[in-house]
């Protein structure tokens, strides 16, 4: 479908496990009308070392990851959906080719890496006529945007939830990286572990796929101010201390989840079919450093989490304010 068609184009997405039979169309009760337009697809690029044309040896994460960002943009964009990119600080050849391939991007206002250019994209979408539910996501996930944000959306334009959290099955986790893959499920039984010991979760609710980086929520005030908080952490001097960045994944991913529960909000889980890159699999895949900075994020993230809640329940144990 080429842009200026997705743009004028409404199409009916049927609940969970219908088929697009006569019958399922007749029942209007289980359609909801999909307008791609009432979609902003939220993002930040920083690929500092990007280059245009062939890969050089030896191939570089930006170069991967920058060429990747461009296939996600430029299939929402010939979808019709609302794409806000915010960039960080790109190369100059990348920048010029967004402008060259008609892509709309801001600059980065305030420096503060992922946190601070994901609020600024939430704030330019909120402001975007017509725009019901705002998606923050990594420019380099192309599945989200050709498999999964019309089955995310559903709950949401049904009134059903405020905030979906996708959440991956094992074919989906199979096309990760091994090690990705292993650490992220194991991360992902501790975190909800943790917030069914303290209530937050109930015992018979579905596990929250919290490290899958895309959200979908409502674009009301009352839940677009929850991916807005700034919290900040008291550091003091153990190892895993000085790597806690709460900019770069929970404020912006993790925390307005747990302050959604924490204040009743409606939280969905919502299997959907997505399909990690082969390229960037293959890039990271037996890569050290990679392993590495998923054994970090595992141990820092749990560590933000029981902090968070902390202050949330006012205990003086937490190391953690609202900036």
């Amino acid at each position: 479908m080429i842009a200026s068609e997705a743009q004028e184009y409404n199409v009916f997405i049927m609940s969970e496990g219908s088929a697009a039979s006569p019958e399922n169309r007749r029942n209007e009760s289980s359609e909801v009308l999909f307008n791609p337009k009432s979609i902003a697809i939220v993002t930040g690029t920083l690929y500092s070392t990007w280059y245009e044309g062939e890969t050089r040896h030896p191939l570089s994460a930006d170069k991967v990851r920058g060429d990747l960002a461009f296939s996600t943009f430029t299939l929402a964009k010939n979808k019709g959906y609302n794409l806000v990119v915010i960039d960080g600080g790109s190369s100059d050849a990348f920048k010029k080719a967004l402008e060259k391939k008609d892509i709309p991007f801001t600059m980065q206002i305030q420096a503060g890496g992922i946190g601070s250019s994901r609020r600024q994209g939430i704030e330019q979408s909120e402001n975007t006529e017509g725009v019901k539910i705002i998606c923050p996501t990594e420019p380099e996930k192309v599945s989200i945007v050709s498999d999964c944000i019309q089955i995310a959306s559903l709950p949401i334009l049904k009134n059903e939830a405020d905030i979906v959290v996708l959440s991956r099955n094992n074919q989906s986790f199979s096309t990760y990286p091994q090690y990705q893959a292993r650490q992220e499920q194991k991360a992902n039984v501790l975190y909800n572990k943790i917030l069914r010991s303290r209530g937050l979760l109930r015992e018979e609710d579905p596990d929250l796929d919290f490290w899958f980086g895309a959200r979908f929520f409502a674009n009301r005030p009352d839940v677009t101010e929850l991916f807005k908080e700034v919290f900040q952490f008291n550091k003091g001097n153990t190892t895993i201390d000085k790597l806690i960045n709460l900019e770069m994944y929970s404020n912006v991913q993790f925390f307005p989840i747990v302050t959604a529960l924490h204040k009743g909000l409606r939280v969905k889980s919502v299997e959907v079919p997505y399909k990690h890159p082969r390229a960037q699999t293959a890039f990271e895949e037996g890569n050290p450093s990679f392993d590495r900075k998923r054994d970090i994020q595992r141990r820092t993230i749990t560590t933000e989490l029981i902090h968070f809640i902390r202050m949330l329940e006012n205990s003086p144990k937490s190391r953690l304010s609202k900036s």
